[in-house]
């Protein structure tokens, strides 16, 4: 009896170590996919932090007066229409090929060097070029 709940005790302990290991095995998902990058499946799983983070930088350009509204429009219209292509990309079979995933995150990187480089000529524009940011020339 006692060599019996022993073993119990020793299944019941391995499975509980075991679980989570396996559970994680399965799901997919390395580190890196948690942050859009390329699952060890095969394809891309979620750009969803990227959007946001260039929804958050398209907001932080017009409060901080670097991005003029026809600028904010034009970003955030691109970010839709890469947004909708990836949607039309996954309605296929709910994920994205390799290509189709550095399509996209190629998409996504041109908008965002473009919104980079519109924020700097908006600062730009607000120092005339000195970079003196509300400091008058004296």
């Amino acid at each position: 009896m006692k060599n019996l709940i022993g073993s119990l005790l020793a299944a019941v302990a391995i499975g509980a170590v075991a679980s989570p290991a396996f559970a994680h095995q399965d799901d997919g998902y390395d580190d890196r996919d948690r942050h859009g990058g390329f699952s060890q499946h095969g394809g891309y799983h979620n750009f969803d932090d990227l959007y946001r983070q260039d929804r958050q930088r398209i907001q932080h350009g017009l409060r901080d007066g670097s991005y003029t509204p026809q600028q904010a429009r034009y970003f955030t219209m691109k970010l839709r229409d890469i947004r909708q292509l990836e949607a039309s990309y996954r309605s296929r079979d709910g994920r994205l090929s390799p290509q189709e995933g550095r399509y996209i995150r190629s998409r996504l990187q041109r908008l965002h060097e473009a919104m980079h480089q519109a924020h700097n000529d908006g600062h730009a524009r607000q120092d005339d070029g000195y970079g003196l940011r509300g400091y008058s020339r004296r």
